[in-house]
């Protein structure tokens, strides 16, 4: 099998598609490449935001359930999404955008030589904004979003370093380094830091061991599953086949038509192998992704039914380009 070389997408939960949708673009600064639908409740919507030309491994994607309560934090959960920006000075700029949008955030911080920056969203979402002045390797940066006033050398390109926090290491560390290949790099401030590939922000998790809290109750605000990149189908059924003989309880192979995918859960820890392809251009073009309603043809004969029932959601374009 192929080493694997970082994160493919990150999905969480979220009160609202339109708030959502706000926060990611104008303030974030990200684009919307993929409005679709839950495929197993299509009562919600499944949005996904990257960079400009919908790269692979930049993606950060969500759902609105519909009345689903706020997250309870605990342990036993994905508790800050890293997201990479290009350099220290790009955290400058991120501590006086934060404060003009009036984000909640933290000040300034270094983990493992690596600057940071902590901020939570409106639904209490906690994100870390990483340097790649020191942090680079792994995947490549992603191209700044042109419908974004956040200039080019300050903007988001990617996911970064992921946290969990467990109540047990045992069972997480064996998962990352005998079954995903992921290597032991050291421990600071309560964080351990593994590494897969070439390493870097795009190919770290740093896991915290948490044994006081309860689990984590999931609500919006909170992270439902870590997607792990693979390139395509073959390797998908290698990763299968290699889950099944550790008795990995685990979904099988999925399509999600946009990419191919198999879930297993890790001590409550929901995890994701997905493909790189075909990818989002399979079904518009890229210049306008993310402007109208895209369903997998297994449920475009729904709809009909599909637009009569989810809940409005405007997806117009800040009037801006660089």
């Amino acid at each position: 099998m192929k080493k694997i070389t970082g994160w493919h997408h990150i999905t969480s939960i979220a009160s609202d598609a339109q708030k959502n949708y706000e926060f990611m673009t104008q303030v974030l600064g990200l684009r919307l490449l993929k409005k679709t639908v839950n495929q197993d409740d299509v009562t919600a919507y499944h949005t996904f935001f990257g960079d400009e030309n919908a790269s692979a491994g930049n993606d950060l994607t969500y759902f609105d359930f519909p009345g689903i309560p706020k997250a309870v934090r605990g342990t036993n959960a994905i508790t800050s999404i890293g997201l990479r920006v290009p350099s220290d000075a790009a955290l400058d700029y991120w501590f006086k955008r934060l404060e003009e949008f009036k984000v909640k955030h933290h000040g300034i911080d270094e983990l493992f030589g690596v600057k940071g920056l902590r901020f939570e969203d409106h639904d209490g979402l906690r994100y870390r904004l990483v340097s790649d002045e020191n942090g680079a390797g792994g995947t490549a940066p992603g191209t700044p979003n042109q419908w974004s006033d956040v200039p080019d050398e300050f903007a988001i390109i990617g996911i970064g370093t992921i946290e969990i926090t467990v109540r047990h290491l045992e069972g997480q560390e064996s998962w990352l380094i005998d079954t995903l290949g992921f290597r032991r790099i050291g421990e600071e401030e309560g964080a351990i830091r593994y590494e897969t590939g070439d390493g870097g922000n795009s190919s770290s998790i740093h896991v915290r061991v948490d044994q006081k809290s309860q689990n984590e109750y999931q609500g919006y605000g909170s992270v439902h599953h870590i997607a792990l990149r693979i390139p395509d189908h073959a390797e998908l059924m290698k990763r299968i086949e290699h889950v099944n003989s550790l008795y990995y309880p685990n979904s099988g192979f999925v399509t999600r038509f946009y990419f191919e995918s198999l879930y297993t859960r890790v001590d409550s820890i929901l995890y994701e192998f997905a493909t790189d392809v075909p990818g989002f251009t399979v079904d518009e073009p890229l210049a306008t992704l993310g402007e109208s309603l895209s369903l997998p043809p297994f449920l475009e004969g729904n709809r009909e039914e599909i637009e009569r029932t989810i809940r409005p959601f405007d997806t117009t374009r800040i009037n801006y380009r660089k």
